[in-house]
């Protein structure tokens, strides 16, 4: 209930804000009772908001664990669905956060970059959301946000095909391995512009 509050009240005002326009692809903005891991680009601390208020479900995100070290943000971090992730150190618990949110069928999103970037840069990719995938055997969703942020200007933000790597043997991966899965990942992120450009899309 309080996850449904915080959206309404984010959707009023990001759209008073930006132009939000959302471009999609059949059938990727629902999840249909499957374990779903939603990945973006990241340049703004608005980016986890506009996605919230543009996908269909409920987002459980993953964000650093400086932010829990105030109690009244923890507050409110922990009632819309955030836990903390230590991006330094040891993310085991994160981790198993993770596995426990896809098991049940509900949505993670997770932006693989870690911190807010200007662009892709393959050397900032880690390949922690690889071994996600590939253990979890979840379906992967790739979301590209478009936007400088300027007050009332226009925010796109692109919605891909699903896909997944379940075709991948996890026994036989190594840590260099789960970081190219993780890279591909990024790639197919950053190129859904220019698939969406070619006509290949359908728009609300």
């Amino acid at each position: 209930m309080f996850y449904k509050f915080i959206r309404v009240i984010a959707i009023i005002i990001l759209k008073i804000l930006f132009r939000i326009k959302v471009h999609y692809k059949e059938n990727s903005l629902i999840n249909e009772e499957e374990p779903l891991v939603l990945c973006a680009n990241h340049s703004s601390w608005f980016d986890p908001f506009v996605v919230a208020i543009t996908f269909k479900d409920e987002i459980s995100y993953m964000a650093k664990k400086e932010l829990f070290e105030n109690s009244i943000l923890r507050f409110l971090l922990t009632r819309i669905k955030v836990f903390p992730v230590d991006r330094e150190g040891n993310s085991l618990t994160a981790l198993k956060n993770s596995l426990k949110i896809l098991k049940n069928n509900n949505t993670l999103g997770i932006f693989p970059e870690g911190t807010r970037v200007k662009g892709f840069n393959e050397s900032a990719v880690k390949g922690g959301i690889g071994m996600l995938v590939v253990r979890s055997k979840a379906t992967v969703l790739p979301v590209y946000i478009d936007s400088k942020y300027k007050l009332f200007g226009r925010v796109d933000i692109y919605y891909g095909d699903k896909y997944d790597y379940n075709h991948m043997d996890k026994t036989t991966l190594d840590s260099k391995q789960y970081t190219d899965i993780s890279i591909d990942i990024m790639k197919r992120i950053y190129n859904l512009k220019n698939v969406f450009m070619d006509g290949k899309n359908g728009n609300n």
